[in-house]
Parts: structure tokens; C-alpha cells; sequence
């Protein structure tokens, strides 16, 4: 086990930000331990919802500024629940009003849209939902709680409804993903519909769409 490292990041700029997630070495194939396995943060949590709205809903720039690897990386660092500061953390802060939190989670529609349309990187983009959504499919999170729960969940379905709309294969596939763990009850329907305005998908992708309907994929 690496020492941990810790990191002072309040008051830190978006650049400054963006850097600590992005700008690290890419680990060689034998290195099982990754970078933010093993840091402390101290953040402002208002700063770091900040940050992330800005950086999903203007990513772009980070094609031009950082290799694929690195990108890799950045986004498994962001959704992973190791950093105090990762989007999991976030998105459920009690210190933040849940109007904070629900357009951390809405900006992730242009995230999708403007960068991983794009570029889908290897395995980030297609778990990240798996990250977001689990909670829901384990059942450490219900519907049937009410409160942030039911909120937060709608709220994550009626934004993997706008991505299942991008003309992307591979973000329509993540959708599906979400949408396969977050049991939201409106799921058949939406999934339903997809399927029947692109008839011609192929047999792969509509096996797991039904599968997702059905809340069974992995």
C-alpha cells in the first residue's frame, strides 16, 4: 500500500482542478494501484459542484489538452468513490441544496453529448452510470424512501432519457446501462420507445436493451 498523500483544494481554480484530476502519470499495465486510491482532500463543496457543472457542461477542450489514457483515468478518478471530492460524494452532500446537486447531475447529459459521443474512452464512459445508478440496483437506495432518493432518481432517469436520444451507439449503450440499475419504474416505457424508433439496431444492442428493461445486465 502507496502512503497517502493529502491535498488542500479549497480555494483551487477550475484549471487547478482540472489538472489534479487529469494531469497525473498513466499507470503501466502491471500497476494495480491507481493515484486517487490513496489521497486525502480537504475541499470546499460548493467549489467542487462548481467545477464539475463547468467541466461537464463545456468538455470539449479536454480532447485537445489531455491523451486518451489520461482521459481514462481523470473519469475513472471522478466517478470512483475514493476521492471525498468524486462525483458519488457530490451528488449526495447534504451540505449542498439539492437544486446544486440535480444540475451536477443534468450538466452530465453534455458530458455525454460533447465529449463521449466523441470520444467513448475505453471503460469510463460506459460505467459511469454503473457508478451512479448502483446504489439503487443493491438496494441501499429505494424509491420507496422517498425524499433524495426518489428525487435523485428521477432525476437521473430523465437525464439517461435525453442521452438514449443522442445519435451515438455508444451513449445510447450507457444509457441503457444506467437505466438497467436505476429501477425507476418509468424504465420499460422509455426503453420501449427506444426501441421502436431505431428498428434497425442490432441484435446485441437490443438483446441488452431488453435485458435493461428488465433491470438484468451486469
Amino acid at each position: 500500500m502507496k502512503e497517502r498523500i493529502e491535498c488542500d483544494l479549497i480555494g483551487v481554480s477550475f484549471d487547478e482542478y482540472v489538472a489534479f484530476l487529469f494531469d497525473k502519470p498513466v499507470p503501466q499495465a502491471h500497476e494495480k494501484e491507481k493515484w486517487y486510491w490513496n489521497v486525502d482532500v480537504a475541499f470546499s463543496p460548493d467549489e467542487i459542484a462548481s467545477h464539475y457543472i463547468q467541466l461537464f457542461t463545456e468538455p470539449a477542450f479536454l480532447l485537445s489538452r489531455f491523451l486518451k489514457p489520461e482521459l481514462e483515468e481523470g473519469f475513472w478518478a471522478i466517478q470512483s468513490g475514493n476521492l471525498g471530492c468524486d462525483v458519488p460524494h457530490i451528488i449526495w452532500h447534504r451540505s449542498l441544496p439539492f437544486a446544486t446537486r440535480e444540475n451536477c447531475v443534468r450538466s452530465m447529459f453534455y458530458l455525454f453529448e460533447r465529449l463521449f459521443s466523441i470520444e467513448p474512452l475505453e471503460t469510463a464512459a460506459n460505467m459511469w452510470w454503473h457508478s451512479l445508478c448502483y446504489d439503487w440496483h443493491c438496494g441501499v437506495r429505494s424509491r420507496s424512501n422517498g425524499g433524495d432518493d426518489e428525487r435523485m432518481q428521477d432525476v437521473m432517469f430523465e437525464t439517461l432519457s435525453q442521452i438514449l436520444h443522442l445519435q451515438s451507439l455508444s451513449c445510447q449503450v450507457d444509457a441503457l446501462h444506467g437505466l438497467g440499475h436505476l429501477h425507476h419504474p418509468d424504465t420499460r416505457e422509455v426503453i420501449q420507445q427506444y426501441l421502436d424508433r431505431y428498428p434497425n439496431l442490432d441484435a446485441e444492442t437490443k438483446a441488452y436493451a431488453l435485458a435493461a428493461s428488465e433491470f438484468r445486465v451486469l
